[in-house]
């Protein structure tokens, strides 16, 4: 949504606008200081200060709406002869278009009240317009713009806002013309101008005039009853009577539409920009005064245009009205609806970021696992479903970045960069229960970066840049290494000894007297020339990657070229605030901050449980670096070719320079991250979408006091600060209303029998924020409906007790407030004092000072005996009050895949001469010949070798192909015929001697089984199923089980993702066992054995049976045995194979009976 600035837009596309404002302010001013800008480039000065705003009655545009337009343009010709200059004119008509009948898109900044939401009777409807000259664009009464009549200080709009109850707009059928309407939601109809004019009994202020294709327009269209619209647009005299003057009358209208400038500072909305400036318009009418229940009202911005050229009051059964915009809102009873209190319930329900205490407190029973779940919990710990990478489901912990405590560094977590974000996993052994949070935010991390196409593609370019400058740099030094620093000689070198070259040109064959020649430089035949020394084949140098004369140095180099890259063309760190050497660093760079400021993170990575942010509540909370590193460390992953990727730590120090480094506009701070924040979730800020935030801290910082301010859903409402709540760098937290979104209102009290009004101090003259803030003139003004010069219009008929027009009475409301200030201000001249007030002409601006209502505001002690305790007790322990330092990224260590195959530099047998003249020799001989062999294990596909046999040649048999038994019998590889076998071994992890450890607490605990395929090679069995079955039973000494139930989490693949493992239970002649399904993830259902040669996996916190040692001479070690079923598919036939293993329990404890 746009925002008028009175010049150029100053809005930043970025969720960082608030800091990268603030920085480029403060690098503007500080160039300017040093007169290095000049004075069009500098910084503006702000005429308004924050919480100022400026009040105009009207903006009227540079020309209005409609025809009667004309452009003459003139042309006087000189003529050289001397002769009368030649004078040529030329005049068009030309027509100037705005908003009609329709409003664009945008064009309504906010409403108050809300749509939907409660109100009080008294308030007047208001409704600000993005646009400041909106309200006068078209001409609202050609009458008072007549040179004899025409107000100086006011312009009539052409727009107006009107309250309706459904009684009032409600049609019957066959109401229009003997026609039925559709309605709107807000009881408009929709339809053409050409419809709306054919209906026999509505008349309608649009004239032919209005434009070349009026009937072609269509609008929304209220229908008026004759006596709503006389009183809508009727003066009404000192005793409340309504005045027929023959004919609608409209300038009442001119003091109900205002302009207000503001700064923007604090406000979430509108502080894109750093000046905002809306038009207004403030309805006049109030809610129903007599209703004991909730009641739905209407709020319709019409046109009124062409309403004043009616001439007397049509005699039709209704009058059609365009509607521009239309909500509506519920007007309570009196005393439901209290801005006071609601500001003064959320200070009292101010906690962090987490369940609430019930929830955390019906955990705390005694119970061990429940009391962790508990802990849990108070951390912000939610439960949420998770499913594995080998499609099981399971439960797992997961907390987002938002805290309500504070997180220090989780060990290798925070240091390790990471290639899957599987490590990044956490298990709590005390609930057997996994901790997602950090490899959800790699995950995250990684699929934000896929989305963003400049990212990837900056980023890919960037690690391109980064690997090229290091390899060159990496390669020079092993050249030099071995060859001296003259075996390479970069262009600079070589320009910078040509003067010296030239001049020892004479020197190559015989040296000048007093200069030794270089021995290479010694006279000769032509062929001896250029001779120059050359290295063995053993001493060539390896340049790859994987050398481990590149390899030890890379990461140095990588830094230096990120370093480099990451400066800008002054030499300096790339902040921002000037240009960059790299623009795929400015892409990249940008990125990770908008991550860091949490820009782009789903709403459910936030918050994991909606009731962490209750309705109407404040909760702080601190933000993980932890996860963010993970996030950005996802994000950073992309375009990694190497397994140890130390281009992604190079690109992190990049980063930790910039955010370590002090700007030269200031020195004594670093860049600014968010490090804490707060949700608000209050209809309050439905009403006030731009609710003024203030951070108040002592002494004042010269930094941004708001990093990110935004409104992330209807009614909620996100900051985001670099400072501890409760330190001095941030005492108070102030919500405040914003001043274009105001409430405005009758009076402070009005029912059906009573208005009370207090006509408050205005001052032309520059006071106080505090003294404009007291007491209104007295006495107040107490009117009842019966009383004459009355304020307010109760009904057309004085005593009924109706309330059928509800109106301000203007514009004597406005006459008798301007009366009544300047009675005060010559008292307060006749004391002594200065004139505090000073004009003579009512105004629409004067008067909407008179009708705002009173401006709350909240403030929150976050220091003292007064803060809140549950957020001073959360971020206080363990958390120093010094200044804050540096945030940086901390997992800077690369990440490493282990290669299947350990990399081999090259090496070149030695030719067994080392002098010159061998080594040339060597080089030069054509005999010598090198021999391209291939691995042994190396294979050509089937496919391969059918795609790309010769025409002459015939097809190969592949190699899949079923051999002899002759054959198969000698390569050692198995019988066709026979099935394959298992090695199955079953240990706890960590176990060096392959056995289940069952000493000490024997708590449940992770079993690996290790299953190996072999005889396989040229099997021809197709596996279905492989099952292991496991005995369920107690410790009996007699019989053998492993053990006696099992509840756990279930079992997962550990590296062969082709198969699940599925556990199930089975009953067998009695006895109860637990199978363990290996299943293939095949459509068929079914897998070659030949492509199989690992099943191994875990089973998750099985509770092993233990059992006893009465003495130290019993043996340790327990055998049992466990069941395997294999199931085949072998020419079309399903075959069964049945086996058994043994497993080893130990256990090293005695317990003497």
């Amino acid at each position: 949504m746009a925002i008028f600035t009175r010049g150029k837009s100053r809005a930043l596309n970025s969720p960082r606008h608030l800091t990268l404002r603030h920085a480029r302010r403060s690098a503007a001013q500080y160039k300017a200081s040093r007169s290095i800008l000049t004075v069009e480039e500098a910084p503006e000065d702000k005429h308004l200060g924050p919480g100022q705003e400026k009040l105009s009655s009207y903006w009227a545009p540079g020309l209005e709406a409609g025809e009667g337009h004309e452009i003459v343009a003139t042309q006087i010709v000189d003529a050289p002869t001397g002769e009368d200059p030649l004078r040529l004119i030329s005049k068009q008509d030309f027509f100037v278009d705005a908003p009609q009948f329709s409003l664009p898109p945008g064009s309504v900044y906010s409403v108050h009240p809300p749509h939907g939401y409660p109100d009080d009777h008294r308030i007047l409807p208001h409704v600000v317009l993005s646009d400041p000259h909106l309200p006068w664009e078209r001409m609202g009464s050609p009458v008072s713009e007549e040179e004899k009549s025409k107000d100086e200080r006011n312009k009539v709009p052409w727009l107006a806002l009107f309250t309706f109850t459904n009684e009032e707009l409600q049609l019957t059928d066959n109401a229009l013309g003997g026609k039925s309407y559709k309605q709107t939601n807000t009881l408009a109809v929709n339809m053409t101008v050409k419809d709306l004019r054919a209906i026999p009994n509505v008349a309608n202020p649009i004239t032919d005039d209005m434009g070349l294709h009026v009937n072609d327009a269509r609008g929304d269209f209220i229908f008026l009853k004759l006596e709503l619209f006389k009183n809508m647009f009727s003066s009404f005299d000192n005793h409340n009577k309504r005045q027929d003057s023959g004919g609608p009358e409209i300038t009442r209208y001119k003091y109900l539409s205002h302009v207000r400038e503001i700064n923007t500072t604090g406000m979430a909305v509108a502080g894109v920009e750093e000046i905002g400036i809306f038009s207004i318009v403030v309805g006049s009418r109030s809610g129903p005064l007599d209703n004991a229940a909730p009641v739905s009202v209407f709020v319709h911005l019409v046109s009124i245009e062409g309403v004043e050229g009616m001439g007397s009051f049509p005699t039709k059964d209704f009058v059609a009205l365009c509607s521009l915009h239309s909500w509506s809102y519920t007007v309570m009873p009196p005393g439901m609806v209290n801005v006071h209190e609601a500001f003064d319930n959320i200070g009292k329900t101010l906690s962090v970021l987490r369940p609430p205490d019930t929830v955390i407190d019906s955990l705390c029973n005694g119970e061990k696992v429940n009391e962790r779940i508990a802990a849990r919990l108070r951390d912000g710990y939610s439960m949420v479903k998770y499913r594995t990478q080998t499609g099981e489901q399971a439960v797992a912990l997961y907390r987002g970045p938002l805290t309500p405590t504070i997180v220090g560094e989780e060990g290798s977590i925070a240091k390790a960069c990471s290639n899957s974000g599987q490590d990044l996993q956490i298990l709590d052994r005390e609930v057997g229960i996994m901790d997602i949070s950090y490899s959800s935010a790699w995950n995250l991390g990684r699929t934000l970066a896929l989305g963003n196409q400049a990212f990837a593609a900056a980023l890919f370019r960037l690690r391109a840049a980064i690997h090229a400058r290091a390899m060159k740099e990496l390669k020079i030094s092993a050249v030099r290494s071995v060859g001296g620093q003259e075996s390479h000689r970069s262009r600079a070198d070589v320009l910078q000894d040509l003067k010296e070259t030239v001049e020892h040109l004479g020197n190559l064959h015989v040296g000048a007297p007093g200069h030794v020649s270089s021995p290479f430089f010694r006279p000769g035949p032509p062929r001896k020339r250029w001779q120059r020394p050359r290295l063995t084949r053993r001493e060539y140098p390896s340049l790859h990657y994987d050398s481990g004369e590149i390899k030890g140095d890379y990461l140095e180099e990588a830094t230096k070229a990120a370093l480099d890259l990451a400066k800008s063309t002054d030499g300096a760190v790339y902040d921002e605030t000037n240009t960059p050497v790299s623009t795929d660093w400015m892409i990249v760079l940008a990125f990770v901050l908008d991550r860091m400021f949490l820009s782009g993170v789903p709403a459910h990575y936030l918050i994991s449980d909606p009731i962490h942010v209750p309705p109407e509540s404040l909760r702080f909370f601190y933000i993980d670096p932890n996860w963010v590193d993970a996030m950005i460390d996802g994000a950073l992953s992309l375009a990694n070719h190497s397994g140890e990727d130390k281009d992604r730590v190079a690109i992190k120090a990049a980063i930790n320079a910039y955010l370590t480094h002090h700007p030269e506009h200031q020195p004594e701070h670093t860049p600014q991250i968010p490090r804490y924040g707060f949700y608000l979730r209050s209809d309050l800020v439905s009403m006030f979408p731009d609710l003024k935030v203030e951070i108040k801290s002592i002494p004042p910082i010269g930094q941004a006091p708001l990093l990110r301010h935004e409104i992330v859903t209807d009614g909620v409402m996100m900051g985001l600060v670099d400072r501890q709540p409760g330190l001095p760098e941030f005492k108070t937290l102030v919500f405040t209303q914003p001043p274009h979104q105001q409430k405005f209102a009758v009076a402070w009290k009005l029912t059906q029998d009573e208005v009370d009004i207090d006509v408050r101090k205005q001052y032309t003259i520059p006071v106080s924020s505090e003294e404009r803030q007291k007491d209104s003139l007295e006495p107040g003004i107490v009117l009842k409906p019966t009383d004459s010069d009355n304020w307010f219009v109760w009904s057309k008929e004085v005593g009924s007790g109706a309330d059928d027009v509800r109106l301000l009475r203007l514009p004597y409301y406005a006459e008798q407030q301007l009366s009544l200030l300047r009675a005060w201000s010559d008292e307060e001249v006749e004391k002594g004092h200065q004139r505090p007030f000073d004009d003579d002409t009512p105004n629409s601006a004067l008067l909407a000072m008179q009708l705002t209502d009173p401006i709350y505001s909240l403030t929150i002690k976050l220091d003292g005996d007064d803060s809140p305790s549950a957020t001073r007790a959360s971020f206080a322990a363990g958390v120093s009050t010094s200044t804050k330092g540096a945030r940086t990224l901390t997992s800077t260590v690369s990440s490493r895949i282990t290669p299947l195959i350990e990399p081999i530099d090259n090496k070149v047998e030695s030719d067994g001469d080392n002098n010159t003249a061998a080594s040339i020799k060597g080089y030069d001989d054509p005999s010598m010949t090198f021999e391209l062999t291939r691995h042994e294990d190396y294979r050509v596909e089937p496919h391969v070798s059918l795609a790309n046999l010769g025409s002459h040649v015939r097809a190969i048999p592949p190699h899949s192909l079923k051999p002899s038994s002759a054959r198969a019998s000698s390569d050692g590889g198995g019988d066709v015929a026979s099935a394959p076998k298992y090695n199955c071994l079953v240990y706890s992890q960590a176990d060096e001697n392959n056995q289940v450890q069952t000493s000490g607490d024997n708590l449940p605990q992770d079993l690996i089984f290790s299953v190996h395929v072999e005889s396989n090679l040229n099997s021809d069995y197709e596996l279905a199923e492989l099952d292991i079955r496991i005995a369920l039973g107690p410790a009996d000494p007699g019989d053998h089980r492993l053990l006696a139930d099992y509840n756990g989490p279930g079992a997962r693949m550990l590296s062969n993702l082709r198969f699940n493992v599925i556990p199930a239970m089975d009953k067998r002649e009695g006895i109860e066992y637990l199978v363990l399904r290996i299943l293939p993830r095949s459509s068929t259902k079914l897998i070659q054995i030949t492509k199989v040669q690992d099943l191994s996996f875990l089973l998750c916190l099985a509770q092993v049976n233990r059992f006893k040692r009465d003495s130290s001479k019993d043996d340790s070690i327990t055998i049992l045995a466990l069941q395997t079923e294999a199931t085949y598919r072998d020419h079309q036939s399903d075959t069964v194979k049945h086996g058994t293993f043994n497993v080893l329990l130990r256990n090293d404890d005695v317990e003497p009976a």
